[in-house]
């Protein structure tokens, strides 16, 4: 029996649980790579320091069966004996049973009753089997006699002559550099031990570890972090003093508790992070063993291991994760037989990879199995009650997915040891949602399923947009928050659109359900005074579990990080709050949970959208538009820039700008950027507002990033961004630097082609122009009847290094594709165009009988609808996307070149 509050057997439980963490992930993955010496030689020091330990603290259960699968793991080492799955078996086996005995010895200081003969015997058949090798008979008579009585005198162990080894004790908390855990060990000496009486000697080396590393409670760090969100509250109420305030010193010292407050939370959020390979590494094992008992053959894949999570956060998502990948063993990858009858490789894959993404943590379990059939979910669904026959007919696929998240929804055919009983998928997605994360589910018959779970950093402070509502003050977390929109004038009103009985404000040419916060929380009805036209109207746009909607507000205050605190019990049942914090003046203000808003105040807008529009409404919602920024140039003529160019917009002071030579720059961002005079460049009547002769005035620039550089275009006034809805007309353009012609508000607008006013420059800048990038990337055909949207996509193309042909139509690109010459990587194409739309180019192309029917096809569309996601699977699109996020454009067009 061992003292299990001593320092120096808390110092071996910590590190022993540790190494025996990590060494059944180690060990799987050297079933697959048995020619992997540093693994193997990893595994071994995991051993033999658990058994040197185990014999210093005369724990004789642990040691024997520690020593025994040290001399097997030797052998291994000297190529005597080969690694196969029973051999695996056992050494897992043995590793489980010294956790065994490790959480006995942690709870009770005892090695526990088990007895572990059958391990050992295992190990002995090995050393005394038909490989013939030496083995020393001190070694065999150890061996033998632990398994007798478990009695082995200390004095005995490792008795022999030996020279002193050089062990390496690494800290227990130690960064993580890609999958492997990067240590700083020290080198200390291991005498041999002689007696017990010698435990002097090891305790100096506990502590010259425990020099090195602080290992801090977990309660204690919760303690502190709840001190620390108290500070974050008391910091605010104090700067809101101080802003009421005309006291300079006041202000100061706000200002720098503010800075120390704010470096103390980011240091004690950070050191609750963990990598989220902690959690992943456990799957090694759970995969390698479900998949032996259903004879299947699947392979793991895992990357993004040292994304980090707070300790809290990665506990909570444990189980869902392990969930969803005895799922994927179960129900998702086929029996090799079916398999190699689909077409597909007998070994099926599981991927589980993790990343930040938008201030979060997504991590995505995916597999090449069966996927999901959602005629079989429907069917399911409505043979049990759960949706009527007339709602069914009318559902997204997307919605019918959702549907395996319904308590004690399931479509296995027989209830295993695994699933099966319609429990697990409900407590996967509600387990996610408590700690204000999202599950979505993507799938596709016969090629596999995927979920994407996205997880805050953290859960105790959270940056979030703070509102009111007839003076009541509410929260709204910024993980929620995609936009802020104000309406003003006395057209205001007339902006937000009712169609039957509901209201709508048109985003970008999408109709999108707004409601009012004061309305569906019964504070007031505010709809009179916005009827006068007087006051502004403030919409919030929120996104929940990919459906956008928006939220009217009276006053939008301030962005501030709050400190969550939980509902009293008694409010519990509220779904719209998800919690409550204090603001800086000491009041309390509940925070809006987006997801459980929408579905207490949702009445099915989302789906009149889709279901009751007339015609012209429809054709009104399917029409394309561009945003443009009106700008103004020293001529006073109306100028636009397209908005999906345009970084920031800026105001500068004259004296910060400086000149290399007739070049004016400015210091933006801690790097020189070069400030366009488009007047001159483009040959315009009028005075530049860099030429101006008032000393006072500013200059107005709008930032735009291309050609992988920063520009400031000067202009003479920014007035206003406005929605096109014609065509871009490059008819009678009498220079260069000008993309075409538009009417907006029945004014003629001048689109500036930015790109070839960035190359008209002949600036000594350190960028490259379209036609100085080498493009080897691939060969990509865009096809696309908007002049505009042309120009800026091709364009920003080139720039990251594609070679790129541009045609108006789906005629145009089939008689591309049909020459000899037509050989392209990939075809990115609108959806609605003249002569040969999207959808029918990608039939088409489809029905060729050449390879060049198998070439990879986006569709792009700037109102894109959960129809016609599904619309696009059908009929042959890769990939269905939104043309506006050119980042998850470039992403797509580069993996889908990467498979190919």
């Amino acid at each position: 029996m061992v003292d299990q509050n001593s320092i120096v057997v808390q110092e071996f439980l910590l590190e022993s649980f540790e190494n025996l963490a990590g060494i059944s992930e180690e060990l799987t993955r050297f079933e697959k790579r048995p020619d992997d010496k540093e693994l193997l030689n990893s595994i071994y020091r995991k051993v033999h320091t658990l058994k040197g330990s185990a014999s210093f603290l005369g724990l004789q259960k642990l040691q024997a069966v520690a020593h025994a699968a040290e001399n097997v793991l030797d052998l291994v080492r000297e190529s005597k004996c080969q690694i196969h799955e029973n051999l695996t078996d056992t050494f897992l086996k043995s590793f489980d049973a010294c956790l065994d005995i490790l959480k006995s010895i942690e709870s009770t200081g005892e090695e526990g009753n088990q007895n572990f003969e059958y391990l050992i015997k295992e190990f002995e058949k090995y050393l005394h089997g038909d490989i013939e090798i030496e083995v020393p008979t001190l070694l065999q008579d150890d061996i033998v006699e632990s398994l007798k009585e478990f009695d082995i005198p200390q004095t005995k162990i490792d008795s022999t002559p030996k020279k002193v080894e050089s062990v390496e004790v690494a800290p227990v908390l130690s960064k993580t550099k890609g999958d492997e855990h990067v240590h700083h060990p020290k080198k200390v000496e291991a005498p041999v031990v002689e007696s017990s009486e010698e435990g002097d000697s090891s305790s100096a080396k506990v502590g010259a570890i425990a020099d090195s590393v602080v290992r801090v409670n977990v309660k204690l760090l919760d303690k502190i972090m709840n001190v620390v969100g108290e500070l974050v509250l008391n910091r605010n109420q104090i700067l809101q003093f101080a802003n009421n305030e005309d006291a300079s010193e006041l202000t100061r010292l706000a200002q720098q508790l503010n800075i120390i407050t704010t470096e103390l939370q980011t240091d004690i959020m950070t050191t609750r992070m963990q990598p989220v390979g902690s959690v992943f590494s456990k799957f090694e094992r759970i995969v390698r063993d479900l998949s032996r008992s259903q004879r299947k053959r699947i392979k793991l894949n895992i990357s993004g291991k040292e994304t980090e999570l707070d300790k809290t956060l990665l506990e909570a998502i444990r189980d869902p994760l392990t969930h969803l990948v005895r799922n994927a063993i179960d129900h998702g990858i086929e029996a090799p037989a079916a398999r190699e009858g689909n077409g597909k490789k007998e070994e099926g894959t599981i991927s589980i990879k993790a990343y930040h993404e938008g201030g979060q943590v997504t991590i995505e379990i995916s597999d090449d199995g069966n996927g999901i059939d959602p005629e079989k979910i429907l069917n399911k669904a409505v043979s049990k009650g759960l949706v009527s026959a007339e709602k069914a007919s009318s559902m997204s696929k997307r919605q019918i997915l959702n549907m395996i998240f319904l308590p004690g929804f399931s479509t296995a055919e027989q209830v295993t040891n695994i699933s099966g009983r319609g429990v697990g998928m409900d407590v996967v997605k509600s387990n996610i949602e408590k700690i204000g994360g999202s599950v979505d589910i993507h799938s596709i018959v016969g090629e596999g399923t995927s979920f994407k779970l996205k997880i805050p950093l953290t859960l105790a402070i959270v940056p979030a947009l703070v509102v009111q509502s007839k003076e009541e003050t509410f929260a709204i977390p910024q993980i929620n928050l995609m936009e802020l929109v104000r309406l003003e004038g006395e057209d205001s009103a007339e902006k937000i659109e009712k169609l039957h009985d509901s209201e709508f404000y048109r985003l970008r040419g999408e109709l999108i359900p707004i409601f009012r916060l004061s309305e569906h929380l019964l504070l007031e009805n505010e709809g009179e005074e916005l009827q006068d036209g007087d006051k502004a109207t403030n919409i919030a746009i929120l996104s929940a579990e990919g459906r956008v909607y928006g939220l009217i507000v009276d006053t939008i205050l301030d962005t501030e990080e709050i400190v969550v605190k939980p509902l009293s019990r008694k409010l519990k049942d509220l779904s719209i709050y998800g919690g409550a914090t204090i603001m800086g003046d000491g009041r309390v203000a509940l925070i809006i949970d987006a997801l459980g808003f929408l579905n207490h105040v949702d009445k099915g807008h989302g789906h009149k959208t889709e279901q009751h529009f007339n015609e012209q409404e429809l054709a009104k919602s399917a029409l394309e538009t561009d945003e443009i920024l009106l700008c103004s140039l020293g001529d006073r003529r109306e100028y636009g820039v397209p908005l999906c160019l345009v970084s920031r917009l800026e105001e500068f002071d004259r004296d910060q700008v400086e000149w290399s030579g007739d070049q004016a720059i400015i210091r933006y961002r801690e790097r020189p950027m070069p400030l366009l005079n488009l007047e001159k460049t483009m040959n315009l009547r009028g005075k530049s507002t860099l030429e101006s002769d008032d000393p006072e005035r500013n200059i107005s620039c709008i930032v735009v990033f291309l050609r992988n550089a920063l520009f400031g275009l000067c202009v003479e006034e920014i007035r206003d961004i406005a929605i096109n809805e014609s065509a871009v007309s490059s008819q009678n353009i009498d220079r260069e630097g000008i993309l075409g012609t538009v009417f907006i508000n029945e004014k003629t607008v001048t689109v500036l082609d930015v790109h070839k006013v960035v190359d008209m420059q002949k600036i000594g800048h350190n960028y490259k122009s379209a036609k100085e990038v080498v493009r080897n990337k691939g060969r990509i055909l865009l096809v696309d009847d908007s002049v505009l949207y042309q120009r800026i996509q091709s364009e920003h193309l080139k720039d990251i290094g594609y070679e790129v042909d541009v045609v108006s139509n789906g005629r145009e690109a089939l008689d591309r594709l049909n020459k000899g010459n037509g050989k392209y990587d990939i075809v990115l194409t609108d959806i609605e165009m003249p002569e040969i739309d999207g959808w029918e180019l990608v039939q088409k192309v489809r029905g060729l009988s050449s390879e060049k029917s198998k070439i990879p096809i986006i569709g792009l569309s700037g109102s894109m609808k959960s129809k016609d996601l599904d619309e696009g699977q059908r009929v042959g699109f890769n990939f269905m996307l939104d043309k506006m996020n050119q980042s998850s454009l470039d992403e797509t067009v580069a993996s889908l070149l990467s498979e190919s």
